[in-house]
């Protein structure tokens, strides 16, 4: 793993403990965009990918023969290292009408013990899944980092409803999840023959679960609010599959739950729409133009909502674009 990834994770956690302590607020944003533009990318580097054979077919199958039978199932943990190393297929229907179904159903069929539960969080969290090839230009190792992030929410949403089954390390998710915002720019959509890559979808809706966790503090909210609005700026790549809807769905949520999350999504769309005004004579490029539109639909989502705060709806209808 590149040195500067274990950089990035101490500074976050730095700035993580400086907003616990109350000693940064106003300058959490600029700090973490600084840390984002200071990231270095690097060149496409070959890719292990897993090997589809009839292995991984035969085990979906007789953990489906399980789960349709009359007696308890159970899948070993030898037997989870498989389906997860076959979460970063390229194929679709391994990675995610294969895999990822089946493990959601032994999920909702409560075949996974307490251990078992901790396990999969462990391995969906480690440095190696979630950041793997993620300096590089797009990439096919972007199946596996989205597909992790996506189970990733599934757990957490059971873990809200299932506190005694699964012990969730909040400290340990809320960094690796900012780590990864700091880092993914691959905004691919649907890839033909390899179904959705959907990296923005899958962590919005991680976010989304983390929001519905009680015993996350709101100072992580707030935490991972600022990762989410830093990179989303820097994006020059289109999101145009539907991620800005449920990313609009998340802020909305979020800055209904208490004043400190309005006032600190205000103050970063404030702060934003300074940097659009500055930067308006640089827009005549591709990705220019796509930072602005990302953004124009992102605003609109938000705006769609009946139940957008109304100081929030007051300044995104009162402020004018630069660009328009």
């Amino acid at each position: 793993m590149d040195e500067q990834i274990g950089m990035l994770q101490q500074n976050l956690r730095a700035l993580q403990q400086q907003l616990h302590q109350g000693t940064v607020y106003q300058s959490l944003g600029p700090r973490m965009g600084q840390l984002i533009d200071g990231v270095r990318r690097h060149r496409r580097t070959p890719i292990d990918l897993p090997t589809e054979d009839d292995q991984v077919n035969d085990l979906l199958d007789a953990i489906h023969q399980r789960l349709a039978g009359t007696q308890p199932a159970t899948v070993s943990l030898a037997e989870l290292a498989t389906l997860l190393e076959h979460l970063r297929s390229v194929d679709p229907r391994v990675r995610y009408t294969g895999v990822h179904f089946t493990l959601y159903d032994a999920l909702e069929a409560g075949v996974f013990p307490p251990n078992q539960l901790n396990w999969l969080m462990d391995q969906l969290l480690s440095d190696q899944r979630l950041f793997d090839h993620v300096l590089e230009p797009a990439n096919q190792a972007v199946f596996g980092r989205s597909a992790a992030i996506s189970f990733l929410a599934t757990l957490v949403h059971y873990g809200n409803d299932h506190p005694e089954r699964v012990t969730i390390d909040y400290p340990r998710l809320v960094q690796q999840v900012a780590t990864y915002l700091c880092l993914e720019t691959d905004t691919r959509g649907f890839i033909n023959g390899q179904g959705w890559a959907h990296a923005f979808t899958s962590v919005t809706a991680l976010l989304t679960a983390l929001n519905d966790s009680p015993a996350l503090p709101r100072a992580d909210k707030l935490f991972l609010m600022t990762a989410f609005f830093e990179r989303f700026k820097r994006l020059t790549t289109p999101l145009i599959y539907g991620e800005t809807d449920r990313m609009g769905n998340y802020l909305v949520a979020l800055t209904n739950r208490h004043p400190l999350y309005e006032d600190a999504c205000l103050q970063a769309l404030k702060r934003w729409r300074h940097q659009v005004a500055m930067r308006r004579r640089s827009v005549e490029t591709a990705a220019g133009w796509n930072r602005y539109y990302n953004r124009q639909r992102l605003l609109d989502a938000m705006q769609l909502h009946r139940d957008l705060s109304p100081q929030i709806r007051a300044y995104l209808t009162a402020a004018i674009d630069f660009l328009a």
